[in-house]
């Protein structure tokens, strides 16, 4: 992935006159301007979100796929001699998103809030001791803005459907072998998958203008639907030949 994603903590300090404690774009913020959301619809939650700024920055994409959520971590860092930027993913585990608005992993908690940004309200995720290790006392949380575009706006590709949604094996039935291929390996590639050099793969995607090899395995970063999707286009493709 090439994007370079942009996000929002929140620092708490001490203040008399106001409740500053938590973070947001590097900036204390008073913690009264944080209030609940929860929409009509549950699927209005799912996006990406922004957090951290300039070279601590992250973003958090939230996605439900029809029959389960997916929460993935895609940070950026500097390699060892400084020459390039390499993407980075981390999947959380046991996503739940309650009617109360509260969020929990495995791995974090938080919930969704409106925070009162000079009299425009943003929607935000908040993560109560978050992974950007910003927040300096434990139960202070950090601020990620949710992105008003969607989620299509961050996947690059053809079939950028294969990693946000349950695929349909009835619809990949109507592709060719060379589309089911293509929309397999198109997964690998959104993560920098190194295909073989000089292979139809390493090819055919060198000709976009989005992709940027950089990793020889990417097994780790495959979120659970994309390793669910991946198997449905593999059977696909047998039947191809068959």
């Amino acid at each position: 992935m090439i994007y370079k994603t942009i996000i929002s903590f929140v620092f708490g300090i001490a203040s008399t006159t106001m409740a500053f404690s938590q973070y947001h774009g590097f900036e204390a913020i008073d913690d009264a301007k944080v209030t609940k959301w929860i929409p009509q619809f549950q699927h209005e939650y799912f996006g990406a979100y922004h957090f951290g700024d300039s070279e601590s920055e992250s973003t958090l994409f939230l996605i439900f796929s029809g029959t389960e959520y997916v929460a993935q971590i895609h940070k950026g860092e500097w390699n060892s001699d400084g020459t390039a930027w390499v993407m980075q993913y981390r999947n959380l585990t046991s996503i739940k998103i309650g009617k109360d608005g509260k969020f929990s992993s495995d791995q974090y908690q938080g919930e969704f809030v409106f925070f009162d940004d000079f009299g425009e309200s943003r929607k935000c995720l908040k993560i109560i001791d978050g992974w950007s290790g910003i927040t300096s006392k434990k139960g202070e949380y950090e601020l990620g803005t949710k992105y008003n575009t969607t989620l299509l706006e961050f996947f690059p590709g053809k079939f950028i459907m294969a990693s946000i949604q349950d695929l349909d094996p009835e619809e990949l039935q109507e592709l060719t072998l060379e589309e089911l291929k293509i929309m397999r390996n198109e997964i690998f590639a959104r993560y920098g998958y190194q295909f073989r050099k000089g292979g139809q793969m390493d090819q055919y995607f060198k000709k976009t203008n989005w992709y940027r090899p950089q990793f020889s395995n990417v097994d780790d970063f495959l979120t659970s639907l994309e390793k669910k999707n991946i198997k449905l286009i593999q059977q696909a493709e047998r039947d191809k030949k068959f």
